[in-house]
């Protein structure tokens, strides 16, 4: 008989080899088992082609189609796929795939480590499961995992369960750089009143809201705000005027609060053109509108001609 190429075993196959020697005429040889299309077959050294000098169907037997001479030397090489149990490799392990995960370690039953991480023997970390949830984290120190569940991330132990009040987000030495929430944040507990959902800092501008028609020159206009509370801050210069209209000072960053929530601001007089004492800027409940009074009352447009001041304080906002 001929030689032919045989079959191109699959990557990563692992083979098993069987020598017989025949009795005459002899044409059934039991193996050890095989995988049916994953073996060669050689007689006296030479090859056979498969289905045509041998049939090889049942992953047991190897049945030639010419029987054997006497003392001829039959060799069957099987071949299996290449599986890794309990192994310990040295050096650099390289899996790679192409449009596809190049290793996949599927942990079954119980919950708990997928892969483990170590350093010189010593163990450093890892990746696990908890409830159908994955974990990550180092076990050196005191233990700071991290499990991501359904829509949430959280501080968790070696177990993937959660260790609250023990895990810090940076530190004096190492910090991060910005922290981007559309949401807020919970300062010093969990409850409604522990959160802060608004920080907001910018320039606002003043406007005469005496309906006087006055155009005000502003100088400088700020604000700031943290939570429901916003500092402003103005410096002003009232024009030339005699209205005798209540003055009033619109265009503030953000509506007051309603009730009876009416803040008083601080206001400072730079010139002599009014009296300084007693004067505050009182900010209208659910509006964004502020007059200046004294303890006479309101004070008017044409008593604040020429005049530049300054309005600072606080007041809370809708």
């Amino acid at each position: 008989m001929s030689g032919y190429i045989g079959t191109q075993p699959v990557p990563q196959a692992t083979q098993t080899r069987q020598t017989f020697v025949a009795t005459a005429a002899q044409t059934s040889f039991a193996t050890a088992g095989y995988s049916v299309g994953y073996l060669d077959v050689f007689l006296n050294g030479v090859k056979l082609q498969d289905g045509v000098d041998y049939t090889a169907t049942n992953g047991s037997d190897i049945v030639l189609t010419v029987g054997a001479a006497l003392d001829d030397t039959l060799e069957v090489v099987a071949y299996t796929a290449f599986e890794v149990l309990d192994q310990t490799f040295t050096g650099t392990t390289t899996v790679t795939d192409s449009d596809a995960a190049p290793l996949v370690a599927n942990r079954t039953a119980s919950d708990g480590d997928i892969t483990i991480f170590q350093k010189d023997g010593t163990t450093v970390g890892g990746i696990g499961t908890k409830s159908g949830n994955l974990f990550i984290g180092s076990t050196n120190g005191s233990d700071g995992h991290l499990t991501f569940g359904s829509n949430i991330v959280f501080p968790a132990n070696s177990s993937g369960d959660a260790k609250g009040d023990a895990i810090d987000l940076g530190a004096s030495w190492g910090r991060f750089k910005d922290l981007y929430l559309s949401g807020g944040v919970y300062l010093g507990g969990t409850g409604a009143a522990n959160k802060l959902d608004d920080y907001e800092e910018g320039t606002w501008t003043p406007t005469d809201a005496s309906s006087a028609g006055l155009s005000l020159s502003v100088l400088a206009a700020s604000y700031t705000k943290i939570g429901r509370l916003c500092y402003i801050y103005a410096y002003i210069r009232y024009p030339s005027t005699s209205s005798g209209i209540s003055q009033g000072t619109g265009g503030l960053p953000f509506a007051a609060k309603g009730g009876l929530t009416y803040a008083q601001l601080t206001v400072r007089v730079l010139s002599n053109t009014v009296s300084a004492s007693n004067l505050t800027f009182q900010v209208y409940p659910m509006a964004s509108v502020g007059v200046i009074e004294s303890g006479a009352g309101a004070v008017t447009n044409g008593a604040l001609s020429s005049t530049d001041f300054l309005i600072s304080g606080v007041y809370e906002t809708a």
